[in-house]
């Protein structure tokens, strides 16, 4: 059932990946195109601006060279340097009231001057055909009506600040709806791709984590089942041969002192069978819970230290325990088996813990430095240590110091640090309490039989 329920999960994320891929194109496309359209319209704001401030010199120009002219100047000598000047002529009796602007007509007028009885006539044309960014561009005096409206997608519209031309710029324009940069959507399509890639890689990556701690877990579960069947089992089969055992060596004993050497040779033959079958069993026993080969692998000490803190946190705070820790920077990697390791830990802060039951406030500490040719860890605790009987039997299989304990944690322990090339040792804290001490080697990545 593993393998279907991980294809589907794995098809699941993959169709979600695609899903999120395709939404976020589309509204990155959607957002690129409306930027590249507004871009569009700012350029065409910014010429529509620099045309009125052209125009809004121009007219500053002609309020400001027609008070001194007086009518004779040469008119190709006065285009030199008033180029939207084409006409001058004099006038007569013009009232001083009378107005200042006259036929305006596809951007030409009159612009008179009552005092000097003096007209020019102006053409702005050459101004607005240079500038082709806009669809319609006009200028509107104040006596025209307003034309109207174009329809079109963008409109501006200006009034000049010159009294005596009272001009309105006005423009139209519409988007060039396919002038953009189509190039740039495939950059985008890939660079979304890349990151939804990535991120699908971490989040299958951490699922496939979670499963697989999950399923370490279960193994671990099922496999401590079997183990507690297992013992069962041997235990209830060792009996009987421990019994024969005994009862033929206290026959033994009882032959002897009669005197009869024919009966305690058979007396010992026939317990040395007892033993020989006990022998038998616990070899059975071994075959059941020895390992395959494992590859060794850098492990870091911080994560796999903080995921046994988080497993035994309803424990810790339960006892009030204080869990601290201080990985050295040379000394935070060992090559270990992760799960192995992570059980060796699990092991040792559970017998801290409930080693501190008693205590108000118990501690443990774990701490690492690099020797010579390997990484030493050093956990200690705040409980009352190790007993001189705890010392000297405490990897023996089903020895325990509590009454409900199986005997088997140290045991298994000692196992999984011979297996992973390391070593386990005992002892108590100068300053009192438990101190544990592993060594794991550093270095490559290596297999283990």
């Amino acid at each position: 059932m593993t393998a279907p329920v991980n294809a589907m999960n794995t098809s699941h994320l993959r169709q979600r990946s695609i899903a999120v891929w395709v939404l976020l194109c589309l509204i990155s496309s959607a957002l690129l195109y409306a930027e590249q359209i507004r871009r569009q319209y700012w350029e065409r704001d910014r010429a529509f601006s620099t045309l009125f401030s052209n125009l809004s010199a121009v007219l500053t120009e002609n309020e400001s060279v027609l008070p001194l002219l007086n009518g004779d100047e040469d008119i190709a000598a006065l285009r030199k340097k008033f180029p939207q000047i084409i006409a001058l002529e004099k006038t007569s009796r013009r009232p001083l009231d009378a107005a200042r602007v006259e036929d305006f007509h596809e951007q030409r007028y009159w612009l008179y001057n009552p005092w000097r009885q003096i007209r020019v006539l102006i053409d702005l044309t050459p101004l607005l055909t240079a500038s082709r960014n806009f669809s319609h561009l006009d200028i509107l005096s104040a006596d025209r009506p307003d034309p109207q409206p174009s329809g079109a997608f963008w409109h501006w519209q200006r009034t000049f600040p010159q009294h005596t031309q009272p001009f309105t710029l006005r423009a139209d324009a519409e988007p060039d709806w396919l002038a953009v940069s189509w190039f740039l959507y495939p950059l985008v399509f890939i660079a979304w791709g890349g990151a939804v890639a990535a991120a699908s890689m971490v989040l299958w990556q951490r699922r496939a984590r979670k499963e697989a701690e999950q399923r370490a877990h279960y193994y671990q579960h099922a496999r401590l089942n079997t183990l507690g069947e297992i013992t069962a089992g041997i235990v209830h089969e060792i009996n009987q041969p421990l019994t024969a055992v005994q009862t033929w060596i206290q026959g033994a004993q009882r032959q002897q002192a009669q005197d009869n050497p024919q009966a305690v040779s058979q007396a010992l033959a026939a317990a040395l069978v007892q033993t020989q079958r006990i022998s038998a069993l616990l070899t059975r026993f071994r075959e059941h819970v020895v390992q395959e080969k494992v590859i060794l692998r850098e492990t870091g000490l911080a994560q796999c230290w903080q995921q046994v803190v988080n497993l035994l946190e309803h424990e810790r705070r339960a006892e009030h325990i204080t869990v601290s820790h201080a990985f050295a920077a040379d000394a935070a990697t060992v090559m270990a088996d992760g799960l192995w390791l992570e059980q060796v830990l699990h092991n040792l802060l559970s017998n801290a813990i409930q080693a501190q039951q008693d205590i108000p406030r118990g501690w443990v500490r774990i701490e690492s430095q690099k020797r010579e040719r390997d990484i030493e860890i050093t956990l200690t605790d705040g409980g009352p240590g190790f007993s001189p009987e705890a010392l000297q039997h405490a990897f023996m299989p089903f020895y325990s110091g509590r009454k409900e304990g199986i005997g088997l944690g140290m045991t298994l322990t000692e196992s999984l640090m011979t297996r992973m090339n390391g070593s386990i040792a005992l002892d108590n804290a100068p300053g009192g309490g438990a101190r544990i001490r592993l060594r794991l080697a550093q270095g490559k990545e290596t297999a283990n039989g």
